[in-house]
Protein backbone atom coordinates (compact mmCIF):
# COMPACT_ATOMS: atom_id res chain seq x y z
CA UNK A 1 0.00 0.00 0.00
CA UNK A 2 2.91 2.33 0.83
CA UNK A 3 4.50 1.76 -2.61
CA UNK A 4 1.14 2.45 -4.21
CA UNK A 5 0.70 5.71 -2.33
CA UNK A 6 4.25 6.85 -3.28
CA UNK A 7 3.61 5.98 -6.89
CA UNK A 8 0.36 7.97 -6.81
CA UNK A 9 2.24 10.98 -5.40
CA UNK A 10 4.96 10.59 -8.22
CA UNK A 11 7.68 9.41 -5.86
CA UNK A 12 9.83 6.49 -7.19
CA UNK A 13 10.93 4.12 -4.46
CA UNK A 14 14.69 3.91 -3.76
CA UNK A 15 14.77 0.18 -4.43
CA UNK A 16 13.38 0.70 -7.93
CA UNK A 17 15.87 3.52 -8.58
CA UNK A 18 18.81 1.37 -7.47
CA UNK A 19 17.63 -1.47 -9.67
CA UNK A 20 17.29 0.87 -12.67
CA UNK A 21 20.77 2.35 -12.07
CA UNK A 22 22.21 -1.16 -11.82
CA UNK A 23 20.60 -2.16 -15.11
CA UNK A 24 21.85 1.03 -16.82
CA UNK A 25 25.37 0.42 -15.54
CA UNK A 26 25.27 -3.16 -16.77
CA UNK A 27 24.07 -2.05 -20.20
CA UNK A 28 26.81 0.59 -20.48
CA UNK A 29 29.43 -1.94 -19.35
CA UNK A 30 28.24 -4.48 -21.92
CA UNK A 31 28.28 -1.78 -24.59
CA UNK A 32 31.84 -0.72 -23.70
CA UNK A 33 32.99 -4.34 -23.61
CA UNK A 34 31.41 -4.98 -27.00
CA UNK A 35 33.15 -1.94 -28.45
CA UNK A 36 36.48 -3.07 -26.93
CA UNK A 37 36.05 -6.58 -28.34
CA UNK A 38 35.20 -5.21 -31.79
CA UNK A 39 38.24 -2.89 -31.72
CA UNK A 40 40.45 -5.77 -30.57
CA UNK A 41 39.21 -8.09 -33.31
CA UNK A 42 39.66 -5.33 -35.90
CA UNK A 43 43.21 -4.65 -34.67
CA UNK A 44 44.09 -8.34 -34.79
CA UNK A 45 42.68 -8.69 -38.30
CA UNK A 46 44.50 -5.52 -39.44
CA UNK A 47 47.78 -6.76 -37.96
CA UNK A 48 47.36 -10.19 -39.54
CA UNK A 49 46.41 -8.64 -42.87
CA UNK A 50 49.51 -6.47 -42.79
CA UNK A 51 51.82 -9.30 -41.64
CA UNK A 52 50.51 -12.14 -43.75
CA UNK A 53 49.07 -10.10 -46.62
CA UNK A 54 45.58 -11.57 -46.28
CA UNK A 55 44.23 -9.37 -49.03
CA UNK A 56 42.19 -9.95 -52.12
CA UNK A 57 43.89 -8.71 -55.27
CA UNK A 58 40.90 -7.36 -57.21
CA UNK A 59 43.04 -5.50 -59.75
CA UNK A 60 42.65 -6.46 -63.40
CA UNK A 61 45.11 -9.24 -64.13
CA UNK A 62 45.97 -9.54 -60.39
CA UNK A 63 48.87 -7.09 -60.55
CA UNK A 64 50.18 -7.81 -57.05
CA UNK A 65 49.79 -11.59 -56.92
CA UNK A 66 53.16 -13.37 -56.80
CA UNK A 67 53.72 -16.02 -59.45
CA UNK A 68 54.44 -19.66 -58.64
CA UNK A 69 58.00 -19.08 -59.92
CA UNK A 70 58.65 -16.47 -57.24
CA UNK A 71 57.02 -18.58 -54.53
CA UNK A 72 59.25 -21.51 -55.51
CA UNK A 73 62.38 -19.32 -55.26
CA UNK A 74 61.31 -17.97 -51.85
CA UNK A 75 60.59 -21.45 -50.50
CA UNK A 76 64.20 -22.49 -51.18
CA UNK A 77 65.95 -19.55 -49.50
CA UNK A 78 68.78 -20.72 -47.25
CA UNK A 79 69.75 -17.26 -46.00
CA UNK A 80 67.61 -14.24 -45.11
CA UNK A 81 67.20 -11.57 -47.77
CA UNK A 82 66.57 -7.92 -46.92
CA UNK A 83 64.67 -5.41 -49.06
CA UNK A 84 65.59 -1.82 -48.20
CA UNK A 85 63.22 0.70 -49.75
CA UNK A 86 65.05 4.00 -50.16
CA UNK A 87 62.45 6.34 -48.69
CA UNK A 88 60.25 6.76 -45.64
CA UNK A 89 57.23 4.47 -45.48
CA UNK A 90 54.66 7.34 -45.64
CA UNK A 91 56.29 8.66 -48.83
CA UNK A 92 56.89 5.27 -50.46
CA UNK A 93 55.31 4.23 -53.76
CA UNK A 94 52.05 2.46 -52.82
CA UNK A 95 52.37 -0.12 -55.60
CA UNK A 96 55.86 -1.09 -54.49
CA UNK A 97 54.80 -1.15 -50.83
CA UNK A 98 52.13 -3.68 -51.70
CA UNK A 99 54.57 -5.83 -53.69
CA UNK A 100 57.10 -5.81 -50.83
CA UNK A 101 54.41 -6.79 -48.32
CA UNK A 102 53.51 -9.77 -50.53
CA UNK A 103 57.14 -10.94 -50.51
CA UNK A 104 57.38 -10.59 -46.73
CA UNK A 105 54.13 -12.53 -46.29
CA UNK A 106 55.26 -15.29 -48.66
CA UNK A 107 58.50 -16.11 -46.82
CA UNK A 108 59.85 -15.64 -43.29
CA UNK A 109 63.26 -15.19 -44.91
CA UNK A 110 62.29 -11.81 -46.38
CA UNK A 111 62.73 -8.66 -44.30
CA UNK A 112 61.55 -5.23 -45.48
CA UNK A 113 63.02 -1.94 -44.25
CA UNK A 114 62.38 1.69 -45.19
CA UNK A 115 65.27 4.16 -45.05
CA UNK A 116 65.31 7.87 -45.87
CA UNK A 117 68.53 8.47 -47.82
CA UNK A 118 68.61 12.17 -46.92
CA UNK A 119 68.69 11.23 -43.24
CA UNK A 120 71.29 8.48 -43.81
CA UNK A 121 74.10 9.92 -45.99
CA UNK A 122 76.56 7.41 -44.48
CA UNK A 123 74.59 4.56 -46.09
CA UNK A 124 74.75 6.28 -49.47
CA UNK A 125 78.51 6.74 -49.10
CA UNK A 126 79.00 3.13 -47.96
CA UNK A 127 77.37 1.66 -51.05
CA UNK A 128 78.92 4.25 -53.33
CA UNK A 129 82.30 2.78 -52.42
CA UNK A 130 80.92 -0.57 -53.65
CA UNK A 131 79.97 1.03 -56.99
CA UNK A 132 76.27 0.92 -56.05
CA UNK A 133 74.56 4.28 -56.49
CA UNK A 134 71.45 4.46 -54.31
CA UNK A 135 68.58 6.69 -55.38
CA UNK A 136 65.22 7.66 -53.96
CA UNK A 137 62.39 5.09 -54.21
CA UNK A 138 64.74 2.38 -55.43
CA UNK A 139 65.06 -0.97 -53.66
CA UNK A 140 68.30 -2.41 -52.31
CA UNK A 141 68.33 -6.22 -52.14
CA UNK A 142 70.95 -7.72 -49.83
CA UNK A 143 71.87 -11.23 -48.68
CA UNK A 144 75.02 -11.57 -46.59
CA UNK A 145 77.70 -9.49 -48.31
CA UNK A 146 75.98 -9.57 -51.71
CA UNK A 147 73.89 -6.59 -52.80
CA UNK A 148 71.96 -5.45 -55.84
CA UNK A 149 70.17 -2.11 -56.26
CA UNK A 150 67.14 -1.63 -58.49
CA UNK A 151 66.28 2.00 -59.36
CA UNK A 152 62.62 3.04 -59.37
CA UNK A 153 62.60 3.44 -63.16
CA UNK A 154 63.54 -0.25 -63.63
CA UNK A 155 60.64 -1.41 -61.47
CA UNK A 156 58.13 -0.05 -63.97
CA UNK A 157 57.62 -0.32 -67.70
CA UNK A 158 57.67 3.25 -68.96
CA UNK A 159 56.56 4.23 -72.44
CA UNK A 160 58.02 7.32 -74.07
CA UNK A 161 56.15 9.28 -76.71
CA UNK A 162 57.52 12.28 -78.59
CA UNK A 163 55.41 15.32 -79.32
CA UNK A 164 56.05 18.43 -81.37
CA UNK A 165 58.04 20.16 -78.64
CA UNK A 166 58.66 17.69 -75.82
CA UNK A 167 58.52 14.08 -74.73
CA UNK A 168 55.87 12.57 -72.51
CA UNK A 169 56.16 9.51 -70.31
CA UNK A 170 53.49 7.08 -69.17
CA UNK A 171 53.67 4.07 -66.89
CA UNK A 172 52.23 1.05 -68.65
CA UNK A 173 53.40 -1.91 -66.57
CA UNK A 174 54.81 -3.08 -63.24
CA UNK A 175 58.09 -5.05 -63.50
CA UNK A 176 58.78 -5.17 -59.77
CA UNK A 177 58.29 -8.92 -59.31
CA UNK A 178 60.56 -9.89 -62.19
CA UNK A 179 63.31 -7.51 -61.04
CA UNK A 180 63.08 -8.39 -57.32
CA UNK A 181 62.99 -12.15 -57.85
CA UNK A 182 65.94 -11.93 -60.23
CA UNK A 183 67.83 -9.90 -57.61
CA UNK A 184 67.02 -12.49 -54.93
CA UNK A 185 68.48 -15.26 -57.08
CA UNK A 186 71.58 -13.17 -57.80
CA UNK A 187 72.39 -12.19 -54.20
CA UNK A 188 71.43 -15.46 -52.53
CA UNK A 189 74.40 -17.30 -54.01
CA UNK A 190 72.70 -19.30 -56.75
CA UNK A 191 74.83 -19.79 -59.86
CA UNK A 192 74.12 -17.45 -62.76
CA UNK A 193 75.38 -18.90 -66.06
CA UNK A 194 76.93 -16.39 -68.42
CA UNK A 195 75.32 -15.63 -71.79
CA UNK A 196 77.17 -13.44 -74.31
CA UNK A 197 75.55 -11.65 -77.25
CA UNK A 198 77.86 -11.08 -80.21
CA UNK A 199 78.35 -7.61 -81.66
CA UNK A 200 80.09 -6.09 -84.66
CA UNK A 201 77.98 -7.69 -87.41
CA UNK A 202 74.96 -5.35 -87.37
CA UNK A 203 73.15 -7.76 -85.04
CA UNK A 204 69.44 -7.27 -84.49
CA UNK A 205 69.14 -8.47 -80.90
CA UNK A 206 66.22 -6.58 -79.38
CA UNK A 207 66.41 -4.95 -75.97
CA UNK A 208 63.42 -7.09 -74.99
CA UNK A 209 65.40 -10.25 -75.72
CA UNK A 210 68.37 -9.08 -73.67
CA UNK A 211 66.13 -8.10 -70.75
CA UNK A 212 64.35 -11.45 -70.90
CA UNK A 213 67.65 -13.31 -70.57
CA UNK A 214 69.10 -10.92 -67.98
CA UNK A 215 66.00 -11.13 -65.79
CA UNK A 216 65.94 -14.94 -65.97
CA UNK A 217 68.97 -15.73 -63.81
CA UNK A 218 71.66 -15.25 -66.49
CA UNK A 219 74.66 -12.94 -66.45
CA UNK A 220 74.38 -11.12 -69.78
CA UNK A 221 77.35 -9.58 -71.59
CA UNK A 222 78.30 -8.40 -75.06
CA UNK A 223 81.35 -9.62 -76.93
CA UNK A 224 83.11 -8.73 -80.16
CA UNK A 225 84.97 -11.91 -81.09
CA UNK A 226 88.65 -11.18 -81.55
CA UNK A 227 88.42 -7.92 -79.60
CA UNK A 228 86.84 -8.85 -76.27
CA UNK A 229 87.89 -11.81 -74.18
CA UNK A 230 85.22 -14.37 -73.38
CA UNK A 231 84.58 -14.61 -69.66
CA UNK A 232 85.05 -18.12 -68.32
CA UNK A 233 81.55 -17.93 -66.83
CA UNK A 234 80.03 -17.66 -70.33
CA UNK A 235 78.32 -20.95 -71.17
CA UNK A 236 76.38 -19.87 -74.25
CA UNK A 237 76.87 -17.39 -77.09
CA UNK A 238 73.89 -15.87 -78.90
CA UNK A 239 74.18 -14.62 -82.49
CA UNK A 240 70.98 -12.67 -83.03
CA UNK A 241 70.21 -11.38 -86.51
CA UNK A 242 73.75 -10.81 -87.82
CA UNK A 243 73.59 -8.99 -91.16
CA UNK A 244 77.32 -9.30 -91.93
CA UNK A 245 79.28 -12.51 -92.03
CA UNK A 246 81.83 -13.68 -89.47
CA UNK A 247 85.46 -13.87 -90.45
CA UNK A 248 87.44 -17.08 -90.32
CA UNK A 249 89.44 -15.70 -87.39
CA UNK A 250 86.23 -15.07 -85.46
CA UNK A 251 84.97 -18.58 -86.21
CA UNK A 252 88.25 -19.98 -84.88
CA UNK A 253 87.61 -18.17 -81.59
CA UNK A 254 84.06 -19.51 -81.61
CA UNK A 255 85.35 -23.01 -82.29
CA UNK A 256 87.79 -22.73 -79.36
CA UNK A 257 84.86 -21.72 -77.16
CA UNK A 258 82.89 -24.75 -78.36
CA UNK A 259 85.89 -27.05 -77.83
CA UNK A 260 85.77 -26.33 -74.10
CA UNK A 261 82.08 -27.31 -73.98
CA UNK A 262 80.39 -24.05 -74.92
CA UNK A 263 76.98 -23.72 -76.56
CA UNK A 264 75.76 -21.63 -79.48
CA UNK A 265 72.35 -20.14 -80.25
CA UNK A 266 71.90 -18.67 -83.75
CA UNK A 267 68.91 -16.64 -84.89
CA UNK A 268 69.69 -16.32 -88.58
CA UNK A 269 68.26 -13.27 -90.38
CA UNK A 270 65.99 -14.72 -93.13
CA UNK A 271 66.32 -11.64 -95.33
CA UNK A 272 70.11 -11.91 -95.73
CA UNK A 273 70.78 -13.98 -98.82
CA UNK A 274 74.08 -15.51 -97.82
CA UNK A 275 76.43 -15.62 -94.86
CA UNK A 276 78.89 -18.24 -96.17
CA UNK A 277 81.10 -18.57 -93.11
CA UNK A 278 78.32 -18.63 -90.51
CA UNK A 279 76.10 -20.88 -92.65
CA UNK A 280 79.07 -23.16 -93.23
CA UNK A 281 79.72 -23.42 -89.50
CA UNK A 282 76.08 -24.41 -88.91
CA UNK A 283 76.34 -26.97 -91.72
CA UNK A 284 79.30 -28.56 -89.90
CA UNK A 285 76.83 -29.20 -87.07
CA UNK A 286 74.34 -30.76 -89.50
CA UNK A 287 72.05 -27.70 -89.83
CA UNK A 288 71.80 -26.19 -93.32
CA UNK A 289 69.94 -22.91 -93.93
CA UNK A 290 67.98 -23.11 -97.18
CA UNK A 291 66.76 -20.34 -99.48
CA UNK A 292 63.11 -21.29 -98.88
CA UNK A 293 60.68 -19.11 -96.95
CA UNK A 294 57.97 -21.17 -95.21
CA UNK A 295 54.30 -20.18 -95.47
CA UNK A 296 51.19 -21.60 -93.83
CA UNK A 297 47.73 -21.46 -95.47
CA UNK A 298 45.81 -22.07 -92.22
CA UNK A 299 47.94 -22.43 -89.06
CA UNK A 300 49.09 -18.83 -89.02
CA UNK A 301 48.58 -15.42 -87.40
CA UNK A 302 47.28 -12.68 -89.72
CA UNK A 303 49.53 -13.72 -92.62
CA UNK A 304 50.85 -16.90 -94.28
CA UNK A 305 54.34 -15.67 -93.32
CA UNK A 306 53.50 -15.68 -89.59
CA UNK A 307 53.46 -19.41 -89.11
CA UNK A 308 52.37 -21.24 -85.95
CA UNK A 309 54.69 -24.28 -85.88
CA UNK A 310 54.21 -27.70 -84.35
CA UNK A 311 56.60 -29.04 -81.72
CA UNK A 312 59.14 -31.69 -82.67
CA UNK A 313 60.61 -34.48 -80.55
CA UNK A 314 63.18 -32.62 -78.44
CA UNK A 315 64.01 -32.29 -74.75
CA UNK A 316 63.52 -28.53 -75.17
CA UNK A 317 59.82 -29.18 -75.78
CA UNK A 318 59.19 -31.13 -72.57
CA UNK A 319 58.12 -27.86 -70.98
CA UNK A 320 55.50 -27.28 -73.68
CA UNK A 321 54.04 -30.75 -73.17
CA UNK A 322 53.22 -29.65 -69.62
CA UNK A 323 52.33 -26.02 -70.35
CA UNK A 324 50.02 -25.64 -73.33
CA UNK A 325 51.20 -22.76 -75.52
CA UNK A 326 51.78 -21.94 -79.14
CA UNK A 327 54.48 -19.90 -80.84
CA UNK A 328 54.52 -17.52 -83.77
CA UNK A 329 57.47 -17.39 -86.19
CA UNK A 330 57.13 -14.42 -88.54
CA UNK A 331 59.05 -14.93 -91.79
CA UNK A 332 61.40 -17.88 -91.34
CA UNK A 333 63.47 -20.06 -93.63
CA UNK A 334 63.41 -23.83 -93.78
CA UNK A 335 66.31 -25.84 -92.41
CA UNK A 336 67.71 -29.14 -93.66
CA UNK A 337 69.21 -31.55 -91.13
CA UNK A 338 71.92 -34.18 -91.38
CA UNK A 339 74.09 -35.98 -88.86
CA UNK A 340 77.46 -34.51 -89.76
CA UNK A 341 80.78 -34.62 -87.91
CA UNK A 342 79.49 -36.78 -85.04
CA UNK A 343 76.66 -34.37 -84.29
CA UNK A 344 73.09 -35.53 -83.75
CA UNK A 345 70.38 -33.20 -85.04
CA UNK A 346 66.82 -32.92 -83.77
CA UNK A 347 63.83 -30.96 -85.00
CA UNK A 348 62.58 -28.52 -82.37
CA UNK A 349 59.85 -26.83 -84.46
CA UNK A 350 58.31 -27.83 -87.78
CA UNK A 351 55.58 -26.51 -90.04
CA UNK A 352 52.43 -28.46 -90.82
CA UNK A 353 51.99 -30.82 -93.76
CA UNK A 354 49.81 -28.17 -95.39
CA UNK A 355 52.66 -25.64 -95.48
CA UNK A 356 54.56 -24.67 -98.61
CA UNK A 357 57.83 -22.88 -99.32
CA UNK A 358 58.96 -20.30 -101.87
CA UNK A 359 62.46 -19.41 -102.97
CA UNK A 360 63.31 -16.18 -101.15
CA UNK A 361 65.35 -14.79 -104.03
CA UNK A 362 62.46 -15.07 -106.49
CA UNK A 363 59.38 -14.79 -104.24
CA UNK A 364 56.82 -12.35 -105.67
CA UNK A 365 53.57 -13.56 -104.12
CA UNK A 366 52.35 -15.26 -100.95
CA UNK A 367 49.82 -17.36 -102.86
CA UNK A 368 50.67 -21.03 -103.23
CA UNK A 369 51.66 -22.16 -106.72
CA UNK A 370 52.45 -25.50 -108.36
CA UNK A 371 56.21 -24.82 -108.25
CA UNK A 372 56.28 -24.40 -104.46
CA UNK A 373 57.79 -27.12 -102.29
CA UNK A 374 55.39 -28.91 -99.95
CA UNK A 375 55.76 -29.24 -96.18
CA UNK A 376 56.34 -30.09 -93.48
CA UNK A 377 59.62 -28.16 -93.02
CA UNK A 378 62.01 -27.91 -90.09
CA UNK A 379 62.10 -24.30 -88.87
CA UNK A 380 64.10 -24.69 -85.63
CA UNK A 381 66.61 -27.39 -84.75
CA UNK A 382 69.45 -28.42 -82.49
CA UNK A 383 72.74 -30.15 -83.17
CA UNK A 384 74.37 -31.86 -80.21
CA UNK A 385 77.70 -33.52 -79.51
CA UNK A 386 79.24 -35.31 -76.57
CA UNK A 387 82.35 -33.94 -74.87
CA UNK A 388 84.33 -34.49 -71.69
CA UNK A 389 83.87 -31.70 -69.16
CA UNK A 390 86.36 -30.37 -66.61
CA UNK A 391 85.36 -33.03 -64.11
CA UNK A 392 86.22 -35.76 -66.61
CA UNK A 393 82.56 -36.66 -67.11
CA UNK A 394 80.70 -37.07 -70.39
CA UNK A 395 78.47 -34.11 -71.13
CA UNK A 396 76.49 -32.68 -74.06
CA UNK A 397 76.84 -29.36 -75.87
CA UNK A 398 74.30 -27.81 -78.21
CA UNK A 399 73.90 -25.59 -81.22
CA UNK A 400 70.38 -24.20 -81.65
CA UNK A 401 69.41 -22.55 -84.93
CA UNK A 402 66.32 -20.87 -86.34
CA UNK A 403 66.37 -18.76 -89.50
CA UNK A 404 63.97 -16.24 -87.97
CA UNK A 405 64.53 -13.01 -86.04
CA UNK A 406 61.01 -11.66 -85.80
CA UNK A 407 59.87 -14.08 -83.12
CA UNK A 408 62.01 -12.46 -80.40
CA UNK A 409 60.82 -8.92 -81.05
CA UNK A 410 58.90 -7.13 -78.29
CA UNK A 411 55.45 -7.77 -79.79
CA UNK A 412 55.86 -11.53 -79.47
CA UNK A 413 58.04 -11.89 -76.39
CA UNK A 414 55.72 -9.77 -74.26
CA UNK A 415 52.48 -11.44 -75.34
CA UNK A 416 51.69 -13.76 -72.42
CA UNK A 417 49.45 -16.02 -74.50
CA UNK A 418 52.42 -16.90 -76.75
CA UNK A 419 55.26 -19.23 -75.86
CA UNK A 420 58.00 -17.34 -77.71
CA UNK A 421 59.72 -16.16 -74.52
CA UNK A 422 59.41 -19.64 -73.03
CA UNK A 423 61.18 -21.13 -76.07
CA UNK A 424 64.20 -18.85 -75.61
CA UNK A 425 64.45 -19.73 -71.93
CA UNK A 426 63.99 -23.45 -72.52
CA UNK A 427 66.77 -23.43 -75.12
CA UNK A 428 69.16 -21.68 -72.70
CA UNK A 429 68.07 -23.93 -69.83
CA UNK A 430 68.87 -27.01 -71.91
CA UNK A 431 72.28 -25.61 -72.83
CA UNK A 432 73.36 -24.46 -69.39
CA UNK A 433 71.53 -26.92 -67.10
CA UNK A 434 70.03 -23.86 -65.43
CA UNK A 435 66.88 -24.98 -63.65
CA UNK A 436 66.02 -21.51 -62.35
CA UNK A 437 64.55 -19.67 -65.31
CA UNK A 438 62.50 -16.63 -64.40
CA UNK A 439 59.98 -15.78 -67.07
CA UNK A 440 57.85 -13.46 -64.96
CA UNK A 441 55.62 -11.26 -67.12
CA UNK A 442 55.25 -7.52 -66.66
CA UNK A 443 51.93 -6.71 -64.96
CA UNK A 444 49.80 -4.46 -67.12
CA UNK A 445 48.79 -1.15 -65.47
CA UNK A 446 46.90 0.33 -68.41
CA UNK A 447 43.14 0.06 -68.66
CA UNK A 448 41.82 -1.49 -71.83
CA UNK A 449 39.39 0.75 -73.66
CA UNK A 450 35.85 -0.47 -74.30
CA UNK A 451 34.69 0.23 -77.82
CA UNK A 452 30.94 0.78 -78.23
CA UNK A 453 29.12 1.07 -81.51
CA UNK A 454 26.34 3.60 -82.06
CA UNK A 455 23.74 0.82 -81.95
CA UNK A 456 25.11 -0.45 -78.61
CA UNK A 457 25.01 3.07 -77.14
CA UNK A 458 21.36 3.49 -78.22
CA UNK A 459 20.43 0.13 -76.68
CA UNK A 460 22.16 0.95 -73.38
CA UNK A 461 20.52 4.37 -73.29
CA UNK A 462 17.06 2.96 -74.05
CA UNK A 463 17.39 0.38 -71.26
CA UNK A 464 18.79 2.59 -68.47
CA UNK A 465 17.02 5.86 -69.37
CA UNK A 466 13.62 4.60 -70.56
CA UNK A 467 12.85 0.92 -69.88
CA UNK A 468 14.29 0.60 -66.36
CA UNK A 469 12.70 3.80 -64.92
CA UNK A 470 9.38 3.01 -66.64
CA UNK A 471 9.39 -0.52 -65.21
CA UNK A 472 10.00 0.80 -61.69
CA UNK A 473 7.17 3.32 -62.09
CA UNK A 474 4.74 0.62 -63.26
CA UNK A 475 5.72 -1.66 -60.37
CA UNK A 476 5.19 1.21 -57.93
CA UNK A 477 1.79 2.05 -59.43
CA UNK A 478 0.73 -1.62 -59.21
CA UNK A 479 1.73 -1.80 -55.53
CA UNK A 480 -0.11 1.48 -54.80
CA UNK A 481 -3.35 0.33 -56.43
CA UNK A 482 -3.17 -3.08 -54.75
CA UNK A 483 -2.80 -1.50 -51.31
CA UNK A 484 -5.59 1.02 -52.00
CA UNK A 485 -8.13 -1.67 -52.88
CA UNK A 486 -7.10 -4.04 -50.08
Amino acid sequence: MEHQRRANRGVIPGEVQRKARKENTLQITCLLLSIAVIIGIYSMISAATSRFSWKLDLTEGQVFRLTDTTKGILSELDEPVTFTYCNDRPDADTNLQEVLSRYAAASPGIDVNYVDLDANPAMVEEYSQKDIQLSSDGILVTCGIQSRFIPWSELYEIRTSSGDENQSYSITGLKAEAMLTSAIVAVSGQDCPGVAFTAGHSEDDSETLRNLVANSNYEVSQVVLGVDELNEAVEAIIIAGAKRDFSEAELEILEAFMDRGGNLCVFRDPEINSLPNLDGYLADWGIAVTDQIVLEPRQQMDSPLNIIPNFGVSMINVYFSEHAAYLVLPECRALELSNANASITNTVLRSTSASYAKEFSSMSSLTQSAEDASGPFTVAATGERSFTNRDGENDTQYVFAAACTGFYQERYLKTESLGNADLVLQVLSQMTDNEVTLNIPTKNLTADSLSLTRTTIILFGAFFVVLLPLSLMLIGLWVFLKRRHS
